[in-house]
């Protein structure tokens, strides 16, 4: 998950980053007006009872959020660096009912061919409360938080008549989007193995799809796989969507699937053609994040007596 916890830089710090398909100014601008706050901010689920921000040094952050179970949290924060559209640095109240007094939190705004990647920084005073803050749920809630930035910033401008707004499960997509490059292990039917590498291109489609399209070695030889698989998210039914195609077969792949509590892994599912050259087979993908720049997709099929074999292992590295 581009979101995901990063290695820390020291044992007072947290960090994060995703790539978002819109410009630094407009991502920027989600984070210093309240109207647009009120639209994303806090983890699914929460929503934001109070709101008030002073974009200039020295004005106020306040956030409060309300859950659906009536817990409640948030603070005062009060602005130490704002250079728009590039870095906001706020510092947390250190008064007391502070969730993390004396606590930074740093953002940037880097451009990319794409869009932005924003880097979020949490200092803390000390590792204790660092590790209290992670223990608050800092990687899912900011993972959440993210995703709704995501679908926030890319609403159309103008909503097609049979349209709804981008929903989180689209921003949970988004954080797939990059250049990447993979390494393979593939399992033959009679038992063989063979390795691959390859390249992948992730990127948006309206905010509401992602297309990626790889190219690799073919197991066992034979020149080039070229493949494209796009995915979407269906709000009325919470399911994930999408499709499969390869340049080694005619069949289309279409994808049913969800994701896991905790954000981490999407289990996908479609039918194809079997190994056995007659009728056809129930696949599953399974997208499992280990890292912010690091993932891999366990592909297995399910034999007659229901269990399911291991087919292959792609394990993919963010690119620099």
């Amino acid at each position: 998950m581009d979101t995901h916890h990063q290695a820390q830089a020291a044992p007072t710090d947290l960090r994060m980053t995703r790539r978002l398909p819109a410009p630094p100014e407009q991502v920027f601008g989600a984070w210093t007006s309240a109207a647009e706050l009120r639209e994303w901010f806090g983890p699914k689920g929460m929503t934001l009872t109070a709101c008030e921000v002073e974009p200039r040094m020295g004005g106020r952050f306040l956030t409060r959020l309300g859950g659906p179970s009536g817990e409640e949290c948030g603070g005062l924060g009060f602005i130490e660096a704002i250079e728009a559209p590039r870095r906001l640095v706020m510092r947390l109240d250190e008064a007391e009912g502070s969730p993390l007094p004396g606590a930074r939190l740093a953002l940037t705004f880097t451009p990319e061919a794409d869009g932005t990647r924003l880097g979020i920084h949490w200092s803390h005073p000390t590792a204790a409360m660092r590790a209290e803050h992670e223990a608050m749920g800092f990687e899912r809630g900011w993972g959440e938080m993210m995703d709704r930035l995501t679908a926030f910033v890319t609403r159309p401008a103008q909503m097609c008549p049979m349209g709804t707004p981008p929903a989180h499960g689209h921003g949970w997509l988004h954080r797939f989007l990059g250049e990447w490059d993979y390494t393979g292990e593939f399992m033959g039917p009679d038992g063989q193995s063979f390795t691959g590498t390859g390249t992948e291109r992730v990127r948006s489609l309206g905010g509401y799809w992602i297309m990626g399209e790889s190219r690799g070695e073919m197991p066992g030889g034979g020149g080039e796989a070229h493949c494209v698989i796009t995915l979407g998210y269906d709000p009325v039914r919470e399911r994930f969507i999408g499709s499969w195609v390869g340049s080694m077969m005619w069949h289309l792949s279409i994808y049913d699937g969800a994701l896991s509590e905790d954000g981490r892994e999407l289990v996908l599912e479609s039918e194809g053609p079997a190994f056995t050259g007659e009728g056809t087979a129930l696949y599953r993908d399974t997208l499992i994040w280990e890292d912010a720049d690091h993932r891999r997709m366990e592909t297995s099929v399910r034999g007659p007596d229901g269990g399911w074999t291991p087919l292959m292992v792609l394990r993919h590295a963010r690119r620099a």
